[in-house]
């Protein structure tokens, strides 16, 4: 053979012809879609602080010959735009304002180059895509999500195979076709902030006369479409008792009529590793707020984690097959497990902390001790166990202080060891405001999504959040995306646009640029 074999064939046997020998087949790379096979994806990638996942190809076109010079431009946050051009021999040159030119010879090196606040745009093997960059759809098309025709898709790498011999002629047809790159099969999961269809959510809904009403329309649709959608319920659902309206509690309850929301919006799995599992609206009735969430959950189909009849119950994972794909959830909560956990012979939440015997001792909450106090043993070897016998471990945990983007010592400690112990995603919530992000190694974190469905309306920073959506190839994370919303009165989640989706993206990009490296 000659020419450079495509990365498709490249596990076949071949051998380079001499100098002066026919080659029986000869490889060579071609712009003409009429000529060739595709053999291969490239995906635009841009840096996450630019708030952009989706182009026109106009915009793209722009960004990237350079007429385009500020993210402002193409509705992502202002700042300058920073080109690494892809070159026909596989080398890239970065172009960024006011810095000199800089050659990488592999799309490794330049994924490592690209910051999240770097500003840059570049073109990517789609190999070569992690969840570090943000991964843009172009024209509605979205190759590595799976949305749209991929036949349309126009970022390909194109390989035409030639016979000179007879022996290469004969081979030609089947190798042809083994060259042939399949366009991606993606598995997408979508995790939520806070759920609570209580308090004036409960009224509000009450009122539609609708009990799909805080669900029902385009976010219901969107976590419908996922493969997987995974909630955190910040209360219980039970029929013993009745539940407060709008006034002011904290007695966060609802009837098993809210469920409807969640079938409509497809949800598959929650975790009631939260602080407000147990209660029980205007009559008391201790475990059975949590027993009866359960029961009422697997009623509709939904899985749970984070709590259960005894402590093994609230550990145990939920297991998902999708596609060939499979997926292990686990629950863990920080905020009440001190006074909420389960015990080997009682019901209650999934315990964070290996001991709550010296928040006890404190006399406050947990979620306010310092991260010294917090023992990751039982929670590390559950994770990584899990990790033995699933494709994907994905984490919830229920942990930090309220109203703040920045994340306490605690989350930072627990979700960096969940990461550390073989998660591939980690989701924090708790804090009813969106909160930082990271990656850490292959391993993606969010430490608080925001709330979802709530009444809060202390700050505008209680009525917004963002849906997180992760992809995965082949058993490998290879994107994330941020979708935000606000929520509408006081329990209607509703995509949120322009000026108001760059203000909750900005909240979360601030707080992760001030993560410190060092972990408590």
């Amino acid at each position: 053979m000659a020419g450079t074999i495509p990365s498709t064939i490249a596990h076949l046997q071949f051998a380079t012809a001499s100098t002066g020998q026919t080659p029986d087949v000869t490889f060579s790379t071609s712009d003409d879609a009429q000529r060739g096979v595709v053999t291969g994806y490239l995906v635009p990638v841009v840096a996450w602080f630019t708030g952009v996942d989706a182009l026109t190809s106009p915009q793209l076109a722009g960004l990237l010959n350079g007429t385009i010079l500020d993210w402002g431009d193409v509705g992502g946050v202002r700042g300058p735009v920073a080109r690494a051009i892809r070159s026909a021999d596989g080398t890239y040159t970065l172009f960024k304002p006011g810095i000199s030119e800089r050659t990488f010879q592999t799309s490794v090196e330049v994924l490592g180059a690209i910051g999240a606040d770097s500003g840059t745009i570049a073109l990517l093997p789609i190999e070569s895509v992690r969840p570090s960059v943000m991964s843009v759809s172009v024209d509605g098309v979205d190759i590595v999500r799976g949305r749209g025709d991929a036949a349309q898709w126009p970022f390909v790498q194109r390989t035409i195979a030639s016979a000179s011999t007879k022996a290469g002629r004969d081979a030609l047809a089947a190798m042809t076709a083994a060259m042939r790159a399949q366009p991606p099969r993606p598995v997408t999961v979508v995790a939520t902030g806070d759920i609570l269809q209580s308090r004036c959510s409960l009224t509000q809904i009450r009122a539609t006369g609708d009990w799909g009403a805080a669900l029902r329309g385009p976010v219901a649709a969107y976590l419908a479409a996922a493969d997987l959608a995974l909630g955190s319920l910040d209360g219980s659902i039970q029929d013993v008792s009745e539940p407060f309206g709008c006034i002011a509690t904290t007695n966060l309850t609802s009837p098993p009529e809210v469920l409807e929301a969640f079938t409509i919006a497809g949800f598959d799995e929650m975790t009631v590793a939260t602080n407000h599992v147990f209660d029980c609206g205007q009559a008391a009735c201790g475990t059975k707020a949590l027993l009866q969430t359960l029961k009422f959950l697997e009623g509709v189909g939904i899985k749970h984690v984070g709590g259960g009849a005894n402590l093994e119950e609230a550990l145990a994972p939920a297991i998902f097959d999708v596609r060939g794909l499979r997926i292990g959830v686990l629950g863990f909560d920080d905020v009440a497990a001190q006074d909420l956990e389960a015990t080997d012979t009682s019901p209650g939440t999934a315990p964070l902390d290996d001991d709550y015997t010296e928040e006890r001792a404190a006399g406050e909450p947990a979620f306010f001790r310092p991260a010294s106090e917090l023992s990751l043993v039982r929670f590390k070897e559950r994770i990584a166990r899990l990790k033995s016998e699933v494709d994907v471990v994905i984490v919830q945990v229920q942990s930090g202080t309220e109203d703040t983007h920045t994340p306490s010592p605690r989350s930072l400690k627990a979700l960096r060891a969940a990461a550390d112990s073989g998660a591939d995603v980690v989701v924090g919530n708790q804090a009813h405001w969106v909160q930082a992000i990271e990656t850490r190694g292959n391993a993606f974190i969010t430490y608080a999504l925001g709330n979802f469905i709530f009444d809060q309306v202390h700050t505008p920073e209680h009525t917004q959040g963002y849906l997180l959506e992760t992809t995965f190839i082949d058993k490998r994370l290879v994107a994330v995306r941020f979708v935000p919303y606000q929520i509408e009165d006081r329990y209607r989640p509703v995509f949120a646009t322009g000026v108001l989706r760059l203000k909750i993206l900005g909240d979360v990009f601030k707080a992760a640029k001030a993560l410190p490296e060092r972990t408590p």
